[in-house]
């Protein structure tokens, strides 16, 4: 598709729209590795929300006005509006308003995984840190009062989120300072490093932990009154049937209902399960729980020095033959190391952080993109699941997907940030990719991807179950645990993941069986002229684009050759 840098009416909206976006959300825009934003706090009160809808309504507007035969900027077009969609369900949503975690997805918890993460290559982001711990008190009271609003209109957290959340709060409070916070180090030779850590102890003291003791004490007073585990489910709130459906079509930005997901996750299960037994049987695990109990098992078979580096091992055998899986640009390897001590302890799981760009969106120096393993609690990742996780997080997936963005001429910065279901869906398609190439290593890892396709399935089943149907969380635990080789606690934090986030789990099987049916739509209209390089550069070639964008993609892309 060709590009230009011109400065189109679309254009023009796309980068209004993307600076709105991240000006609210500037914790996203570290994540996505743009440094002009790391001063900024996310703007989390109520009439904040109220005027991004406002903003994003505008904007929706005036893009409804424009057309074009221009198909780059028809695709930019697409994401605009559908941004707009997705942005404008989130705030009808009021999440803020009944949810407790304290996981890194929301609230609190983000702020100390968002500083684990920070590098400060120069004193101007040493000084962009400072002052982003400085106005973080007032976010985090804009946190409580929204948790106050949502308890005036009936919608509470979860109880047992609401003890974990207290919990992850007293921890952080007896340690005066969390180590998240100091783990920022200064630029090698500054001279103002000492002062600098001085200010930032004293604002964590002084500001945050009182911040953070006052959004624990609400949560503990909404303790007695807060959503029974027994239906804890969007479907207990009022307004949670409107409010899931807005999570459907924001995930999967598809026009799909809860019962064809639901139905789709289970029929989906039953194909991986007998593709288990097939892959089980010449290992001598002949049914389901043998299966579960082997994979679960091979967690602690290796060392945590050997599963990185049967990581690394996996994602070199990936990156040699990178050039047959997609043309150029293709970005620099994928660096993999030890998350940092911060974020390992917690459990998290392995997971890739993007190329951190120097000052100016155009780009420049920064960190290189890498995958992070965690060395200090292996978990998912580390078992037989091992090659799949990191094919799906490095090469060739999140990495060959988002780097190789970063170094596409003239993509707008709105198609680099990340919609789960063509994320997501790309990554899932890329463990499969591996398997087709030949780079799982054995048996072991072949059951290992079955695994953890398996997991991204039940993950949809839980969550529809949960938000649609009334399932209570005891019940999805138990699904979750007599189908994923997982270790207990991981799965239990992936059902409370599924009610923190509603419907986010959907987007991942969606997005690969829209990537597959899109592949096997091309196939059989270019017969022996199909190239698959180069159905898998029309996939990524736009950055990250909703579902029926990529379906006109893929499609004109198809019908030019």
């Amino acid at each position: 598709m060709q590009r230009t840098n011109h400065r189109s009416p679309i254009r023009e909206i796309a980068d209004e729209l993307v600076h709105r976006l991240l000006t609210a959300d500037p914790f996203g825009a570290s994540t996505l590795g743009v440094r002009e934003y790391d001063r900024l706090v996310p703007a989390a009160s109520a009439q904040a929300a109220m005027d991004l809808d406002a903003d994003l309504a505008v904007l929706a507007d005036r893009a409804t006005g424009l057309s074009t035969a221009e198909s780059a900027d028809r695709v930019t077009l697409g994401v605009v509006r559908s941004a707009c969609e997705r942005e404008r369900a989130s705030i009808a949503n009021a999440d803020a308003e009944c949810t407790a975690t304290a996981t890194p997805f929301a609230g609190p918890p983000a702020l100390l995984a968002v500083a684990a993460r920070t590098t400060l290559p120069d004193a101007q982001a040493a000084d962009d840190y400072l002052a982003r711990l400085a106005g973080a008190a007032a976010w985090i009271d804009a946190k409580t009062d929204r948790l106050r609003d949502g308890r005036a209109k009936g919608r509470l957290p979860v109880a047992e989120l609401v003890d974990h959340a207290v919990g992850w709060a007293d921890r952080a409070l007896a340690e005066g300072v969390p180590a998240a916070f100091a783990a920022p180090v200064p630029p090698q030779g500054w001279a103002g490093a000492s002062g600098w850590r001085t200010r930032v102890e004293d604002t964590v003291k002084d500001a945050i932990m009182p911040a953070l003791a006052r959004w624990r004490d609400l949560l503990a007073e909404l303790r007695p009154i807060a959503r029974s585990a027994e239906r804890p489910g969007r479907c207990a709130l009022p307004g949670g049937e409107a409010d899931y459906t807005r999570d459907i079509a924001m995930h999967t930005t598809l026009p799909l209902t809860a019962q064809q997901l639901h139905r789709i996750g289970l029929e989906t299960i039953e194909e991986l399960e007998a593709r288990a037994q097939e892959l089980g049987s010449p290992l001598g695990l002949n049914d389901r729980d043998a299966i579960v109990a082997a994979l679960r098992a091979s967690v602690s078979e290796r060392t945590a020095e050997q599963a990185i580096a049967a990581a690394r091992e996996a994602i070199a055998r990936a990156e040699a033959i990178a050039s047959r899986l997609m043309p150029d640009p293709l970005p620099t390897p994928c660096g993999v190391e030890p998350m940092p001590e911060t974020v390992g302890a917690s459990g998290m799981a392995p997971h890739y952080v993007r190329p951190q760009r120097g000052r100016g969106i155009a780009g420049g120096a920064g960190r290189p993109g890498t995958y992070w393993f965690n060395t200090m609690r292996p978990t998912c990742g580390a078992g037989w699941d091992l090659e799949a996780i990191a094919f799906h997080e490095a090469v060739p997936g999140h990495h060959s997907q988002h780097a190789r963005a970063q170094l596409i001429e003239g993509l707008p910065l709105l198609q680099q940030m990340s919609i789960t279901v063509h994320s997501e869906g790309w990554a899932l398609y890329a463990e499969e990719l591996a398997g087709e190439f030949g780079l799982y290593s054995d048996a072991r890892a072949e059951l290992g991807a079955v695994s953890m396709a398996m997991h991204r399935t039940a993950r949809m089943v839980i969550d529809t179950g949960l938000h649609a149907f009334g399932w209570s969380r005891a019940r999805a635990i138990e699904f979750m645990l007599t189908r994923v080789g997982l270790p207990e606690g991981f799965l239990v934090n992936e059902v409370d993941r599924c009610l923190t986030i509603p419907g986010q789990a959907l987007a991942y099987l969606t997005g690969k069986r829209e990537i597959v049916r899109l592949r096997a739509a091309a196939e059989q209209r270019l017969g022996a002229e199909f190239d698959l390089r180069e159905f898998h550069a029309a996939v990524l070639g736009s950055g990250s684009v909703p579902m029926p964008v990529l379906d006109e993609i893929v499609t004109e892309a198809t019908a030019k050759r």
